[in-house]
């Protein structure tokens, strides 16, 4: 497994432990679970613990945000520049070949015979009933951009801080939005209109 595979795993993990948080457990539908396992972890499982309720999607704060789409402009061994179209600013910046290829895969709407660490995070979302809302690009540190993915699930919501290459491959998976600081863009992108 790859150090990038096993930090994103590591993201899950985290992204999980705090969303079923005080939630009995309510995430993990351990309901049909071999009665061993459950003895085992020691759990109390009840059809009305193991349910789920509809929420409301939570509106996220977009002042200050434009929409933005992404493009995957040329593919190396081991970078890859990509293109980010935000109203009239064009960003260019370079990413893994690996994300890039996962997120062309994704505008592409293609699974390759073995799941990306994208397509199964996208798996277990939906599995998990954990909504993704949009994907945020705040800032740029030291010629890096910084970004945050926004989750949702039940009435808990997340921002997440991560890089925003890994968060728009999961993000085109699950059809969410993606979005960019309009200062940002305005500094770093190029006038295209």
């Amino acid at each position: 497994m790859s150090e990038k595979a096993a930090l994103l795993i590591i993201l899950l993990v985290a992204i999980l432990l705090v969303l079923t948080s005080n939630t009995n457990l309510s995430l993990f539908s351990l309901f049909n679970a071999p009665k061993k396992i459950q003895e085992n972890l020691n759990l109390n499982l009840t059809q009305e613990n193991a349910s789920f309720h509809e929420y409301p999607i939570a509106q996220i704060p977009l002042g200050g945000f434009i929409p933005a789409n992404i493009s995957v402009d040329a593919i190396l061994i081991d970078k890859a520049q990509v293109s980010l179209k935000a109203g009239c600013y064009l960003i260019e910046a370079t990413t893994d070949a690996c994300v890039a290829n996962a997120i062309n895969k994704a505008i592409e709407g293609k699974v390759d015979f073995r799941p990306t660490v994208y397509d199964v995070i996208n798996d277990i979302f939906r599995n998990l009933r954990i909504k993704v809302l949009a994907v945020k690009i705040t800032e740029m540190r030291d010629n890096t951009f910084i970004g945050q993915l926004i989750v949702q699930q039940k009435d808990k919501v997340l921002a997440l801080d991560i890089r925003p290459s890994d968060a728009t491959a999961i993000a085109l998976r699950t059809k969410a939005p993606i979005y960019i600081n309009e200062t940002l863009a305005k500094e770093v992108g190029k006038y295209i209109c």
